[in-house]
């Protein structure tokens, strides 16, 4: 959604013809997230525990360097968590299950994998929604960076929202502040807009075309 054009066509090709990373990208760190913000005490133990973890892995002369730029970087994922703690207070988190079913938009398949369900009380009544860890780091600090970052985790509350409504369907009312990007490496929280129509119609506007694109591969 905050791709050109030509990056677009390029993001379609490599998933009609994908090739297997060497490494998945933050494997190990996301349950360790997942579960400190599960956890209601939010207790700080399984994180030092895993940080000694990561550090140990980072300085071993066995892994690869990619694994070894992973557990640094997860160290990283740590520490930005719980400085996030004043934002994540007003939430109850409990993990997402495994298998969740691919939200269909515009004709295609989405692959939106709720980390977290989220419940809090609106007005006295228990609401729900869900939560998407996004851990990919992005150091560029300028207005565009910045400006794109929050479209991407503004798109992403979006895409959970209907996810939320089509696969997950609580029983309880959904709220849109509870349908939430956590960026967690940036110290953001970003949660699906109430005037949120402009938003639902680009993602299916680019479902619909990603449909035709990939037809015409």
């Amino acid at each position: 959604m905050v791709s050109s054009d030509t990056a677009r066509l390029g993001i379609i090709r490599r998933s009609k013809a994908p090739q297997a990373p060497p490494i998945i990208r933050y494997r190990d760190v996301r349950p360790v997230v997942t579960g400190f913000l599960s956890d209601d005490s939010r207790r700080v133990n399984p994180l030092t525990s895993a940080e000694q973890m990561f550090q140990q892995r980072a300085e071993d002369a066995a892994e690869s360097a990619l694994r070894q730029d992973d557990a640094r970087n997860s160290i990283e994922v740590l520490h930005s968590i719980q400085a996030m703690t004043n934002q994540i207070s007003p939430f109850t988190f409990r993990p997402g299950p495994q298998a969740q079913p691919k939200l269909n938009l515009g004709g295609v398949e989405v692959s939106v994998r709720a980390d977290l369900f989220v419940r809090t009380p609106i007005r006295g009544v228990e609401h729900a929604g869900a939560a998407v860890l996004r851990l990919t780091q992005d150091d560029a600090d300028t207005d565009a960076a910045r400006s794109k970052r929050r479209d991407m985790g503004l798109y992403v509350a979006t895409l959970v929202r209907l996810h939320v409504d089509q696969n997950l369907q609580p029983n309880v009312p959904v709220s849109n502040r509870l349908c939430m990007s956590i960026d967690v490496q940036h110290g953001e929280l970003f949660q699906a807009p109430d005037a949120n129509t402009r938003r639902m119609n680009d993602l299916e506007s680019a479902c619909r075309m990603i449909s035709a694109i990939w037809t015409a591969l």
